[in-house]
């Protein structure tokens, strides 16, 4: 059990610890969640690209820059639900071939509504898988939006700055005369 001296030498030292601060270090740190949270072998199945599952991470920890576990999560998260509907996008379309495939030759005329209702079934289970992985997506990106730092002083960034830095710029005021321009 650790002594009060050590809880509180654990507290100071959190507070100091804010990850990687050089390039290097960022660079070296950025597939951690790789390794921890998301496991390339567990989510790929056969005819996927493990390598497309690693490029989608990389972008998203690059964008995100996840520090905390609660940031690696839903980052973590973010992928894995970009992933899923990837995956679905896919099957709908293999599901639309198959069942235009086996309209009868009567039917041609009508074939996307005679697959559509025969398929009726599956199609709506696949919308309510697409529609979950899209609301986990949302939620996710809301609360990684939400906690991440705000800058202080936005107005003081050029637009250039913000976009950077990925924040929104403002739009000027309506009212606002656009500037007059010299020549």
């Amino acid at each position: 059990m650790a002594t009060l001296s050590q809880i509180e030498a654990n507290r100071l030292n959190a507070v100091k610890s804010t990850g990687p601060r050089s390039a290097e270090g960022k660079a070296a740190s950025r597939f951690n969640a790789l390794k921890t949270g998301i496991d390339a072998e567990s989510m790929v199945i056969p005819g996927e690209d493990p390598r497309v599952l690693e490029e989608l991470a990389a972008e998203y920890h690059e964008r995100f820059e996840p520090s905390t576990p609660d940031h690696r999560f839903l980052v973590d998260t973010l992928v894995n639900a970009e992933w899923q509907l990837r995956r679905l996008r896919k099957i709908e379309a293999q599901l639309w071939r198959r069942e235009l495939e086996a309209v009868a030759p009567q039917d041609r005329e009508f074939s996307h509504g005679v697959a559509f209702r025969n398929a009726a079934d599956p199609f709506a289970r696949l919308q309510r898988r697409i529609d979950a992985a899209e609301r986990v997506y949302r939620r996710a990106l809301d609360k990684l939006e939400r906690s991440q730092p705000a800058t202080p002083f936005p107005d003081l960034l050029s637009s250039e700055e913000a976009q950077a830095l990925g924040l929104a710029v403002p739009l000027p005021p309506m009212h606002a005369q656009p500037p007059k321009q010299e020549f």
